[in-house]
């Protein structure tokens, strides 16, 4: 089968990954996003993946949420050489590899010289924080106007079927409100922390406890590197998540109004309104 990753081009220079921050989302992310950025790395995060790179990121990591979670899907599971297609341009990576499990992990795990960083949160405020953000995304997709606007934009579409995966592959498969969504979050984001605590050799790992802060004096030392004369940067509360996803989609949106006026006048103006109102207050 063919797969979108098989054609991405090889970078001409493959970078030596350095560090891997194994954390989910909702665990600090952005903000070490930023802060590795700030310490000269070149960091791909799931930011990266979809407002930088767009739409060929966004399918290469479609791809490989559905070899990892759907057996059935005929997709090949992505190995060093995909990794390398899809990834080789950064020497950081942030949250993503909490969405592929340990296989990524794993492959980095073969350079000793890769360090690892794993934020950690009380499992509840976690649940809440991810029902709070991307399980409104998720749920985004399948409601008006968002239903019909996905499909006259392709990065649009994929955006959204990108998040609706990943909160699956979350939540197994549950939505918000179901009987067993909380508990399923649950129990995935305690078995992932508990198995990357149990895989990543401890001398290779910083461990942060989230409600405990996260600043330079907690990863600067691990990583051998000077405290920068810059403020560590804020944590990524709901209303930032909030603006970053409308910024994102508001070009979406138009783009899709524009296409979707060819062949359905009427309906664009209430369609418009409706995506525009929608992503404003998407956030529970």
């Amino acid at each position: 089968m063919s797969r979108k990753v098989d054609q991405l081009p090889m970078p001409v220079e493959v970078r030596r990954m350095k560090v891997i921050v194994a954390s989910p989302s909702r665990s600090g992310t952005l903000g070490l996003y930023q802060a590795m950025k700030i310490l000269g790395f070149k960091t791909y995060h799931l930011y990266e993946c979809i407002a930088v790179n767009g739409l060929p990121h966004l399918q290469a990591m479609k791809e490989a949420i559905i070899a990892q979670y759907n057996r059935i899907a005929g997709v090949k599971k992505f190995n060093q050489t995909d990794y390398d297609r899809w990834l080789g341009e950064y020497d950081c990576l942030v949250e993503i590899p909490s969405y592929m499990g340990m296989d990524l992990i794993g492959e980095y795990l073969k350079d000793p010289e890769v360090k690892f960083i794993l934020t950690e949160r009380d499992p509840d405020k976690w649940v809440n924080s991810v029902n709070n953000t991307a399980g409104g995304v998720a749920k985004m997709g399948y409601e008006f106007p968002f239903s019909i606007l996905k499909y006259f934009d392709a990065t649009l579409y994929d955006f959204l079927d990108l998040n609706d995966l990943v909160y699956k592959a979350l939540s197994g498969c549950t939505e918000m409100g179901d009987p067993d969504n909380r508990e399923n979050l649950r129990q995935y984001y305690t078995d992932y922390i508990n198995l990357a605590k149990a895989t990543i050799p401890a001398d290779r790992l910083c461990l942060i406890q989230l409600e405990d802060g996260l600043d330079w004096e907690k990863i600067c030392p691990f990583l051998d590197l000077p405290i920068p004369d810059v403020a560590y940067p804020n944590r990524n509360e709901p209303e930032k998540f909030q603006v970053m996803v409308e910024e994102f989609l508001q070009p979406k949106i138009i783009a899709s109004v524009m296409r979707l006026s060819a062949v359905a006048i009427p309906v664009v103006g209430v369609l418009g309104w409706a995506a525009v109102k929608y992503a404003r207050f998407f956030v529970a």
